[in-house]
């Protein structure tokens, strides 16, 4: 039966990073099936879904290796209004969340709306932790509403049962893989013209400078193939510091700045898409669009949670510490580039996990758990 569902997300959906696109694109699959689809978010202006219900100003602050923004406290007329308006089914929380927007409409909701809370995020270091722990102290009441969980990898199954003290499924974070192809049909890749790309947040995180870094090292031993260049998608802080290495090096490094709508056809245009995250990572949706996009291989810095989506393939593996570090992703693109036959068994054991990561398999567990959510309610 068509329900009515509604996402509870801190943060806006004016950008769309991982969680925004986590339930984004749930969200559409959803409503494509017949169901009600609401989003009660932070603020938020231009929204890319309908039915989108902002609550609250949001500031900006730095948290867990990243920027983030968090909401002020939630006026409680404005969500005693949009629970009013639609009789939900479903309230789908991403957690962890904020007491002032998703704890305050876990307080409103109706004892008869079955509570899904989602988690998303590992710990980078102690004090993530430590505010994780804090966190779940604060959301105990409101989280005692919560009928079923997810998280969506076991990183984060484990940072829930660590500061939340819960357990639930393990659901993986949803790629549409036929809409990445289909953008991406048209991309062509040029043999004299290997490409190596890097896409996501200029951070220290995201591991921008480390992909430079193997680049140089490559330059220095004379080991990457000829005609190379790099393209780096993506904006942040460290735009200057990574313009500033690139122009000492001799490849090719072009800056796009953010992509959206181009985002398929730049992975599918990719003979290398290079992703060197450190520590803190809980999923990696960009690893499955790469793959899905058609990029020729797909190489993960070997943190735990890129570990787990790549489930733990040592070829698209490669270390984001040590002394070695350079070297070995700089040997490891010369080898996806120069061993053809070693860069087709890749590719082709990661097209093998787009499977458990497509939007359609995804959503049928989810609405599984919203019967159980719904039934724990009525019964």
């Amino acid at each position: 039966m068509p329900l009515t569902i509604g996402f509870v997300f801190d943060d806006t959906l004016d950008a769309l990073d991982g969680v925004q696109q986590h339930i984004v694109t749930i969200g559409e699959e959803l409503r494509r099936r017949g169901h009600d689809v609401h989003y009660l978010v932070g603020e938020t202006h231009d929204s890319p879904v309908p039915n989108t219900h902002p609550l609250s100003r949001n500031i900006m602050v730095r948290f867990n290796g990243n920027r983030m923004r968090i909401p002020l406290p939630a006026r409680r007329a404005a969500i005693h209004g949009v629970l009013a308006a639609h009789d939900f089914d479903v309230l789908h929380v991403q957690a962890p969340y904020s007491p002032f927007l998703a704890g305050r409409v876990l307080r409103e909701a109706s004892p008869a709306t079955g509570v899904v809370a989602t988690y998303h995020i590992a710990c980078a270091d102690l004090a993530a932790q430590v505010g994780g722990r804090l966190l779940g102290l604060i959301n105990m009441q409101t989280h005692r509403r919560v009928d079923e969980v997810i998280a969506v990898s076991q990183v984060a199954a484990q940072y829930a049962a660590a500061t939340a003290h819960v357990r639930g499924v393990v659901i993986p974070n949803p790629v549409d893989v036929d809409r990445f192809a289909d953008a991406a049909r048209h991309a062509r890749r040029d043999p004299q013209a290997p490409h190596v790309v890097f896409l996501g947040r200029l951070v220290e995180r995201k591991g921008p400078m480390q992909l430079l870094d193997a680049i140089a090292y490559g330059e220095r031993a004379s080991i990457l193939p000829a005609g190379l260049h790099v393209t780096v998608a993506g904006d942040g802080p460290l735009m200057c510091e990574c313009r500033a290495k690139a122009s000492r090096l001799r490849t090719p490094v072009e800056f796009l700045g953010t992509v959206d709508e181009t985002k398929a056809a730049l992975l599918a245009s990719a003979d290398v898409a290079a992703f060197p995250s450190l520590p803190g990572e809980t999923f990696g949706i960009v690893l499955p669009e790469a793959i899905a996009s058609g990029a020729g291989v797909t190489l993960a810095g070997d943190n735990p949670g890129y570990r787990w989506t790549m489930r733990g393939d040592e070829d698209a593996l490669f270390p984001i510490s040590g002394p070695d570090r350079a070297r070995i992703l700089a040997e490891r693109i010369r080898r996806a580039i120069a061993d053809p036959g070693w860069a087709h068994a890749l590719h082709k054991r990661e097209r093998a996990l787009l499977a458990r990561y497509d939007v359609a398999a995804v959503t049928d567990r989810v609405e599984e758990v919203y019967r159980r959510a719904i039934a724990d309610r009525r019964r």
